[in-house]
């Protein structure tokens, strides 16, 4: 024991510093980061950027400022917010204080310090160039042929609301509130009525209190009711009333956002996003003309689940040439059909004449008129194909519970052909369908498992998407830092802000050079770069 105790104080341990003694310290702040810190691609991102075109407005000056103080650049602003969104700083408050003790930021915004007002200001007031700036990086990406357009999948993700279920209501919630309260007023009556009897008035009064609370709690709870009425909304949100009630895996919902991404194959980059509060089943035809504007292309394959199978849908990316790979959602029958052997897949349709054959044969024909089907909100038009065969037939028994004079009806839609092409697209090329979930998935298990964002921070469809915007945006980054390198990419960006800058003084353009040459001797710096100058400004 008396040994070990000896060899443990005989051991050497790394010693800190003395916090009491001078020490020199770095020249400058430029040496604390490095040629291939994220913050250097950050820096150089934004200012291959066109931000005027992409219409940012400046930042609001915070108001314990003085009188008539400038705003801060919109780059800043947007360096400020890509940096924090990159190392999962999201609040504003939380900027505001990485901006005093972070290196890297007071780097990369020249030791600006924004208060959170003015933060948050620039992210509200900017939704729709976020957007724009999200489009400029998308024709970077593909100017550098890392997109390639031929497959996109898309899919949707959800993201809890700054709304508790609580504060959400729908009718079947309202009743149960209004019905639990009428109860307790009747009781808190019954006592009333008891209490005056032995003329006991402290209790009254408590009761009387009570009471009064329970009216306004039921005044909140009318006020609902009427407001559902009046939007004709099957739901309510009392924080944030854009968000809404979704269905997140099974039976399990929750007050969230939608987040739609459309991912290119090649590299698993995105390429589109959008904010819903609804499900997939309406927004396959908008991510696929999105994509088509934004790829520029004539024709591509869009991969989709079986969410956003909807025969509507599938006819508009028909009619824009675009190639769906949508699985098929299960059959649902209204009408319970007494086997399976006798189920509407078996029964087939033929083109030519524009006839089924049943299982046993029997042609089926239609009077060629058109009725309206009603699915939920939604309204599509069917014809009906039946025979008169199928009054004699021997197995009728098997194949309908429909009257005898009626006899089994097969409906066909009139995006059916829409349908039945894209089923036989998944059911033949299934290996090209499996991509999907490793295309699509990529993106949301990057932010939604490694960086947390589960969530969104702020409030109404607008603001979610600039969110949203701003994470993809980061996400694209990491990307491509993952596949070029940091340095090959803030070369590449340098040459894109040549390009879109060919005025620059050269005192200018030697300082934004030294950023990424910061290892580099000044003057080693004018023999290498400043000859190629002439170069960028002719491209």
């Amino acid at each position: 024991m008396e040994h070990n105790n000896a060899c443990q104080s005989k051991r050497i341990y790394r010693q800190g510093v003395d916090r009491g003694q001078g020490q020199l310290l770095p020249a400058s702040v430029e040496d604390y980061v490095g040629p291939d810190n994220p913050a250097r691609v950050i820096d150089a991102f934004v200012d291959s950027l066109d931000i005027e075109k992409a219409g940012f407005t400046k930042s609001k000056p915070r108001k314990e400022g003085p009188k008539g103080s400038p705003a801060y650049a919109p780059s800043d602003m947007l360096k400020l917010y890509l940096y924090g969104y990159l190392n999962r700083i999201r609040t504003t408050r939380k900027l505001e204080n990485e901006c005093r003790r972070n290196l890297e930021l007071i780097w990369l915004l020249n030791g600006l310090q924004p208060k959170y007002r003015a933060i948050a200001y620039f992210r509200a007031e900017n939704k729709k160039a976020i957007r724009l700036a999200f489009r400029q990086f998308v024709v970077m990406m593909k100017s550098w042929d890392l997109i390639a357009g031929g497959t996109i999948a898309v899919d949707g993700t959800k993201l809890r609301a700054v709304n508790s279920k609580k504060n959400n209501y729908n009718q079947k919630k309202i009743d149960r509130h209004l019905k639990y309260i009428d109860d307790k007023i009747d009781d808190y009556l019954k006592q009333l009525e008891e209490e005056d009897k032995k003329e006991n008035k402290e209790k009254k009064i408590k009761v009387k209190q009570c009471l009064e609370e329970l009216e306004t709690r039921k005044q909140k709870y009318q006020v609902l009711e009427k407001q559902l009425k009046e939007t004709g909304e099957n739901q309510i949100s009392t924080t944030d009333p854009e968000s809404k009630t979704l269905l997140i895996r099974g039976q399990i919902t929750e007050v969230a956002y939608n987040a739609q991404a459309s991912v290119d194959d090649k590299h698993n980059l995105c390429i589109d996003y959008k904010a819903l509060n609804t499900n997939d089943r309406k927004i396959l035809s908008t991510m696929g003309a999105r994509a088509k504007v934004t790829l520029k292309k004539e024709t591509f394959d869009l991969l989709g689940d079986k969410g956003y199978h909807n025969g509507e849908e599938l006819q508009k990316c028909k009619d824009m040439n675009i190639n769906t790979y949508v699985a098929p959602s299960e059959r649902k029958h209204n009408k319970p059909i007494p086997t399976a052997e006798y189920y509407g897949e078996y029964f087939i349709y033929n083109t030519e004449n524009d006839t089924y054959t049943c299982p046993q044969g029997q042609t089926m024909t239609t009077n060629g008129s058109w009725y309206k089907k009603v699915n939920r909100k939604s309204i599509s038009l069917v014809r009906h194909f039946k025979t008169k065969a199928c009054r004699q037939c021997p197995v009728r028994h098997l194949c309908t519970t429909s009257p005898k004079e009626r006899g089994r009806v097969i409906e066909r839609s009139e995006y059916q052909q829409a349908v039945e092409e894209n089923n036989l697209r998944v059911n033949t090329e299934r290996e090209k369908y499996r991509r999907r979930q490793a295309i699509v998935e990529h993106p949301f298990g990057v932010i939604k498992r490694q960086w947390g964002y589960d969530h969104v921070l702020v409030k109404g469809l607008e603001k979610v998407e600039a969110e949203m915007g701003l994470i993809f945006t980061v996400y694209n980054l990491r990307r491509l830092i993952t596949i070029l390198g940091a340095k090959e990419l803030i070369k590449r960006l340098l040459l894109v802000f040549y390009k879109i800058r060919p005025v620059l003084r050269r005192y200018d353009q030697l300082k934004i050079l030294q950023n990424f040459l910061c290892h580099v001797n000044l003057s080693l710096s004018y023999q290498l770069i400043f000859p190629n100058f002439g170069l960028y400004h002719n491209q």
